[in-house]
This record gives structure tokens, sequence and C-alpha cells, in this order.
């Protein structure tokens, strides 16, 4: 069965997701955080590394908390989370590095995952867009960071929109709707609201991808997933839809 969605695997870089496999130990949850077995979590974690030749020990990972925080991964922070929960990096859900051979990884079951390569600076990132970190707009305040302190000219940037909730079953209350409608730029094509039920619907992959065209990304260099994470089960994690549940993971190296 498949347990990838690979969105590029070349010369320069590789980017992916995790899949559910229900033959694998725990479905193939990624995360230590939520999880029946650390050890079965290990064990899928050093099958995803041996499948994609990629190095466990220079991944690195982060507590994430739904918060807009961005941070750079370097060489002082290989292994970070990897291989205990307790030592990945605190407090981020945005993370990026120059450092080739790293492996940068998000986890989700519903959020937006959101990869970002910069060809050209040699630069990769990879955020975790609940819709909480949405609505705190942390993909634009990530390119915004790349742009001021990394030189990165957002016309180079190749982003993927991950698998996730879609809108037709990603219903909240009107508190969700009301900070939609507080942010930045206009979201008005990203939700409606049922007066019947009093219940919003929020398209929360579209509100990550303005944010991305609103900082400058072309279109043409922006890829969304149309799979929903809550409407395929075979093949994916829900926390909206299970409750108790693994967690994919989301992934971007730089080649060395």
């Amino acid at each position: 069965m498949k347990k990838y969605i690979i969105v590029r695997d070349n010369a320069q870089y590789i980017a992916g997701t995790t899949l559910k496999v229900a033959s694998q130990p725990e479905a193939f949850n990624m995360a230590l955080h939520v999880c029946k077995s650390e050890e079965a979590v290990l064990i899928n974690r050093a099958r995803f590394a041996k499948d994609l030749n990629i190095d466990l020990n220079r991944c690195v990972f982060s507590k994430q908390t739904h918060s807009d925080h961005i941070k750079e991964v370097t060489k002082d922070d290989l292994g970070k989370g990897v291989f205990d929960y307790a030592s990945a990096i605190e407090d981020t859900d945005a993370l990026y590095t120059k450092e080739k051979g790293v492996c940068l990884g998000v986890f989700h079951a519903d959020c937006v995952p959101v990869l970002i390569a910069d060809p050209i600076k040699e630069i990769v990132c990879a955020i975790h867009a609940g819709w909480q970190g949405t609505v705190k707009e942390i993909t634009a305040k990530s390119i915004a960071y790349l742009k001021e302190h990394e030189g990165v000219n957002p016309e180079n940037l190749k982003v993927y929109i991950g698998a996730s909730i879609t809108q037709s079953n990603f219903e909240v209350g009107m508190d969700v709707i009301e900070k939609v409608r507080a942010m930045s730029f206009d979201t008005s094509s990203t939700y409606y609201f049922n007066e019947t039920t009093q219940k919003g619907f929020v398209d929360n992959k579209e509100l990550n991808r303005l944010q991305c065209l609103n900082e400058g990304v072309p279109m043409k260099n922006i890829t969304v997933d149309k799979n929903c994470t809550y409407s395929n089960a075979e093949n994916f994690f829900s926390f909206r839809r299970d409750k108790d549940c693994g967690r994919h993971m989301s992934f971007i190296m730089l080649k060395g």
C-alpha cells in the first residue's frame, strides 16, 4: 500500500507527506505527542528514513502549539524531537533551514501543512497551520520573515499546501468566523455561514494560499493538494472525524 505523497524528489530537494497505512504500527502514526506506543512511532520513523534514504539523525521536529513562530534550524539542532518529544524545539510551528541534508517535519491531522522551497537561495521551510495558526497568518509571516532576513524573492518560491480537512467538512462556530473576518486581508471568499444551524464552514487551504499570493508568490508556483483528511478515512488521519488518531508528517529536505 502507498505510504507517501511525494510532492518533489529531484536533485535539489525532496518533499512530501506520510499517509495512514493500516498494516503499519499505529497505522503509520508519526507523532510522539499523540501515540499509544512511542516504540511504534520510532519504528515508523525509522521506516520513513529507510524508504526515502533520509538520515533520521538529521531530522528536526518542534513542539507545535498553534503559534505563529518561525525558527531557523542549524546543525546544532540535528536530531531534536526525533527520538523523544522532550528534546523537540519549543513552541514553534514553522521551521526553515539552509543546511543540506537536514529534514524538517511537521505533524498534522486535518491541519494544513505548508512546504516551501527556494531553489535559488537554497532554503526550505515546513509550516503547521491549523485554523489558529492560519488566523494568526503564520504562512504570510513566515514568508515575510524569509524575505526580510534571508533575502528571499517570493517570485522564486515553490509552495505545496498539503492534504487537510476541506471546507465542506470544516464546520466551526461564529467565534472562528469572526477571527477569519479579522485577518489582515479580504477573506470573504473563504467561508460561508449557515443561518439555520448558526455554523460556518472555512476553507483553511485557501486562506493559506491567499497568504502566499499576498506575499508575492506567483499563483503558478503554488500547488494545493485536493485530498480531504476527513472524508478519506483509508489514507488519512482526521482528528475531527476520529478524535483519537495518529498524525501524518509533512517533510522537506535540501539534498546534500
